[in-house]
């Protein structure tokens, strides 16, 4: 018999069990209830505005890692914050902000580890296709960038250039989640949700600069994914690969950093 059930049985008996009983009952409720309440309880979350050198940014972070970062003017950050008051227990949390804001302080005077401990929740990510895209993108190393081709080909669907397009137009955590080091095939930097100006800038605080028209920089060196080796554009190799193979580093020191190897063809110098 249900040990609850056999309490209320005595109760109405009158026959009434001993303090010791009582004790045990209630530490039962007690568990009982708990698991229930956890059951339909939202998760809690912190939210709070980060000043930063890109602007203010609204910051929400679960207790497995920061979930959302937005840009304010790209996305109305009242609409945001009710949208999430409807899944999560929302809680002010300043000092979660002001750690966001000196993180991301130093990510842009050139300490690139500085976000890179950070840890990421993805779970407002919706499909498991985009989840796996964003953690592929974590991997690209600063200093360089891939085609929405290349990132297609990375986790497995070439032809999935427009379901890239569209995981990073999304992209729930952006600085943390490296959408900014996505760029077009055909060497221009491309669009970017907070605007192409703040995407220049997160790219220069990682040492990758363009050209005057926006483009990959003539000094740039290309890495390929396979052999770990890395050319300059005009080389024999990088005209023979397909683009999904290749990597962009800002010059060979990146590539290097990145963990390349040069090409004993084309011999790229560091520059």
């Amino acid at each position: 018999m249900d040990e609850l059930t056999e309490f209320s049985r005595l109760s109405m008996d009158g026959a009434g069990p001993d303090d010791k009983t009582v004790d045990q009952m209630l530490r039962l409720a007690h568990t009982r209830l708990k698991v229930r309440l956890d059951r339909i309880r939202r998760p809690q979350a912190r939210i709070g505005m980060v000043a930063s050198a890109l602007g203010e940014l609204l910051a929400v972070e679960s207790t497995r890692g920061l979930m959302m970062l937005k840009y304010p003017d790209s996305h109305d950050a009242v609409q945001t914050a009710a949208a999430l008051r409807q899944k999560f227990d929302l809680r002010e949390d300043d000092a979660m902000a002001a750690r966001i804001a000196e993180e991301i302080a130093r990510f842009m005077d050139g300490d690139i580890d500085a976000i890179a401990r950070h840890p990421i929740d993805l779970s407002l990510v919706e499909s498991d296709f985009q989840r796996r895209a964003l953690k592929r993108l974590c991997q690209i190393p600063p200093g360089s960038v891939v085609s929405y081709q290349t990132l297609a080909a990375l986790v497995g669907a070439p032809s999935g250039q427009r379901a890239i397009g569209n995981t990073v137009a999304s992209n729930p955590v952006p600085i943390y989640v490296p959408c900014h080091r996505v760029i077009r095939s055909d060497g221009s930097i491309g669009n970017y949700g907070g605007g192409v100006e703040r995407k220049l800038k997160l790219l220069r605080a990682e040492g990758f600069s363009v050209d005057r028209a926006r483009r990959v920089p003539p000094q740039a060196v290309y890495g390929h994914w396979t052999s770990r080796i890395f050319c300059r554009p005009e080389c024999s190799a990088v005209r023979r690969a397909a683009r999904k193979n290749w990597i962009i580093f800002a010059d060979p020191g990146k590539a290097r950093e990145g963990g390349m190897r040069a090409c004993k063809l084309c011999q790229p110098a560091q520059v």
